[in-house]
């Protein structure tokens, strides 16, 4: 029996924008029972997506992202309609309908992670907490621009006993910027930890919640949780934990 997903203009709107998160960062997507967790293309990142509140359940692998993008915006303000089939799904309004053949999985860039799979990659406990830091939107906003800016895609969490400051500096260190301080550290220590700035230059709605666990020595996790609307977008990394500079 073939699976159908009815979306009005609002919701249809929230899905691309959802989608458009991953146009410059993975090749492909691949939604697995409404969820969506794959890597991103640099291999930097995790990025999970619940999209139940728009797409239900059903199974939607899209590849050549930024191409079939171009294509899905052509039904913007429109309701559209999502059927799925045994070997491809539908995509149609009430005037225009698009049929896509699902790829082979095994041969797509990005591949869905189950959550046993990300249970194993990142082992998050509380007692292994080092910060825990809500970063309002308007410094998330800041950390994009600036770290564009700088030509960087990473940015410093500096340790400084009982605190942390988030800051950046550009290759040659003749320019930089502090973004937070007086971060209180759970678990004080000194030294540094580079960051991707994926989860700051991702589209999102209000603050990041931003959690580091230290899982093994020098090794840390980062887990970065925003949302669009409805939407839960969690991003996970992994950095070193260096000494002083």
């Amino acid at each position: 029996m073939n699976k159908v997903v009815n979306m009005d203009s609002v919701k249809f709107e929230e899905f691309l924008r959802c989608l458009f998160v991953l146009k410059d960062i993975c090749n492909d997507v691949d939604i697995r029972d409404g969820f969506l967790r794959q890597r991103s293309n640099d291999n930097a990142s995790i990025i999970q997506m619940d999209l139940t509140s728009i797409i239900d359940t059903i199974n939607l692998p899209i590849t050549s992202l930024k191409k079939k993008l171009d294509l899905l915006k052509c039904f913007n303000g429109q309701e559209v309609q999502i059927e799925i089939l045994n070997d491809s799904y539908i995509i149609s309004d009430n005037v225009t309908s698009i049929k896509i053949s699902n790829p082979k999985l095994e041969y797509i860039d990005n591949k869905f992670i189950d959550e046993n799979e990300l249970n194993n990659l990142f082992i998050l406990n509380d007692e292994d907490l080092i910060l825990s830091t809500t970063i309002p939107y308007n410094i998330s906003d800041r950390i994009r621009v600036i770290t564009q800016g700088f030509d960087v895609n990473s940015i410093k969490v500096m340790f400084e006993g009982n605190t942390a400051t988030i800051k950046a500096d550009t290759q040659a260190r003749d320019q930089s910027a502090k973004f937070m301080n007086d971060i209180i550290l759970e678990d004080p220590r000194n030294g540094y930890s580079n960051l991707v700035t994926t989860p700051f230059i991702i589209d999102h709605d209000g603050t990041i919640d931003f959690k580091m666990y230290n899982v093994h020595e020098s090794i840390c996790a980062n887990k970065f949780s925003t949302a669009i609307k409805d939407v839960e977008i969690v991003v996970y990394g992994r950095s070193t934990i260096n000494e002083d500079e």
